[in-house]
């Protein structure tokens, strides 16, 4: 059977319909239909009315993304799922990695999964997992910058937490990446980063202030912007960078028009998520920093 009248039947079944993607810009559309698709589906009115209900001690059909795999056994894996309704999931895949496995080779990151799992414990057991069609994954730098987005996801958010929001903003960003060039991307992932913020509760604000003065410079500190000279020095790291009131008030308002207001952007998001993360540190943050200096 041909692949146009395999489509429609598979739309039916909530799968991503496959396509050939001879070109750059069948690429483009492709991705955007993927993700337009997934998006249907977290915003269908089934999808909402499930929202806020106590997990269930068996879930079907749960749409979601691997983030991360951890080697459990010879054959078996433990899994960071983030889903529509639940949150981030943590999964046992048992006999995973065995040839056999109905779910050998599905459990990557930035394929879009229908999940099936059981269980009341922190660690459900996975049941089921299916592919819903291609979503063509991010390359190259692309590919790390979707790495990046896992890692702060994993990071910054708690297993089944539920935020509004988060998994829309997760999956329209994964289908951009490989459609942009360095900058746009860049852009793109300080998009995400403020968004992942602001919907946890951390979005960034200045302190203490109802408007920004041209005249000042900021500081980060304790999770939020002040004006420079309003905090005593110990209350700053010995990294903390000096922001125009310019580059404050462009990422307030998601401007990311140039080059300039997207390092600023960067720059200050990365001391914001710092102090969430404490000690911690961001591992492919590190590599794309490594990369860019070659």
């Amino acid at each position: 059977m041909s692949d146009e009248r395999e489509a429609p039947a598979a739309a039916r079944r909530g799968r991503l319909p496959s396509t050939e993607r001879p070109s750059t810009l069948a690429d483009v559309l492709y991705r955007r239909k993927s993700a337009e698709r997934i998006l249907e589906l977290v915003r269908s009115p089934e999808a909402r009315a499930a929202k806020g209900a106590a997990m269930p001690k068996r879930v079907v059909d749960e749409l979601g993304f691997v983030l991360h795999t951890y080697p459990w056994s010879e054959s078996s894996l433990l899994v960071d799922a983030l889903t529509v309704h639940y949150g981030r999931v943590f999964l046992i895949a048992k006999g995973a990695k065995r040839p056999s496995s109905l779910v050998r080779g599905l459990l990557t990151p930035f394929a879009p999964l229908r999940f099936a799992w059981s269980g009341r414990n922190e660690a459900k057991v996975l049941v089921k997992a299916d592919w819903m069609g291609t979503m063509t994954p991010p390359t190259g730098e692309a590919l790390l910058s979707g790495f990046y987005m896992n890692e702060l996801v994993l990071r910054l958010t708690e297993r089944e937490d539920r935020h509004e929001g988060l998994f829309e903003l997760y999956a329209t960003t994964l289908a951009a990446l490989s459609d942009d060039d360095k900058t746009a991307r860049s852009a793109r992932l300080r998009r995400f980063e403020k968004g992942l913020l602001t919907i946890l509760g951390w979005g960034p604000n200045v302190a203490g202030r109802g408007e920004l003065s041209r005249t000042e410079r900021y500081v980060v500190s304790d999770g939020a912007l002040h004006v420079e000279g309003s905090l005593p020095p110990e209350a700053l790291s010995p990294k903390a960078g000096r922001y125009t009131a310019e580059a404050v008030a462009a990422l307030l308002a998601d401007d990311f028009s140039t080059p300039a207001k997207v390092r600023s952007a960067r720059d200050i998001l990365r001391e914001l998520i710092q102090f969430h993360l404490g000690p911690r540190t961001m591992h492919t943050r590190r590599i794309l920093g490594e990369l860019t200096r070659l």
